[in-house]
């Protein structure tokens, strides 16, 4: 039996709420660590800014073409692992705080104000993992699955994503790998959970 849309859309939005606790954490944690390593050489290139903000209404749309469209086993796989992306990613700023010393802007060009912006409105906190790749990558992971013969195209949005964080100076190279473990282990939590209810939802054989 297919979950109604509204039902849907209402366990979406507790998704978000849970991802929503990014915006203070960032702006108001204090203290933590800088997880900066020796390889983080990437400079400052604010073009890369383009496909940071794109990434935001492609979740857009993404979150509401899975909710409209996806099939009753995969949105429960879905909503599961979104669920428990968001939840780890979250505590993981809750608990370990990190932070990113933020780079000055030289420029006074559109990108460059844009850029700042983002620097002002999402703090300096929240660092690891990136929440920019764990929510692609989930995203990644679930359309794969749900289109295959687009998984080309998703690899390629994961890696611009990634570099995107980078080369504006948004995150280190290890907020990164966390960002695609916490996505993983996210997409590999909702294969488990839709297992475990189709289980439970089995008659047990006499």
């Amino acid at each position: 039996m297919k979950t109604p849309l509204r039902k849907r859309i209402l366990l979406l939005v507790a998704v978000i709420m849970i991802q929503a606790i990014y915006t203070p954490t960032s702006l108001f944690m204090e203290g933590g660590i800088e997880p900066k390593l020796p390889w983080d050489v990437f400079p400052l290139q604010v073009g890369w800014v383009i496909p940071y903000v794109a990434c935001y209404p492609l979740w857009v749309f993404a979150l509401g073409w899975l909710v409209w469209k996806m099939d009753e086993q995969r949105f429960r796989r879905a909503i599961a692992g979104l669920f428990f992306t968001c939840t780890l990613g979250v505590s993981i700023f809750l608990l370990f705080p990190t932070y990113v010393t933020q780079t000055e802007i030289p420029g006074i060009d559109f990108l460059s104000k844009l850029l700042l912006s983002i620097q002002v409105a999402g703090g300096d906190h929240d660092a690891f993992p990136s929440a920019h790749v764990y929510i692609t990558t989930i995203l990644a992971l679930l359309y794969s699955d749900w289109y295959p013969q687009q998984k080309w195209l998703w690899f390629v949005i994961v890696i611009i994503v990634s570099l995107s964080t980078l080369f504006t100076k948004q995150h280190y190279i290890v907020d990164v790998f966390g960002g695609y473990i916490t996505g993983w282990l996210g997409y590999r939590f909702g294969l488990w959970w839709d297992t475990l209810k189709f289980n439970r939802m089995r008659p047990a054989h006499t």
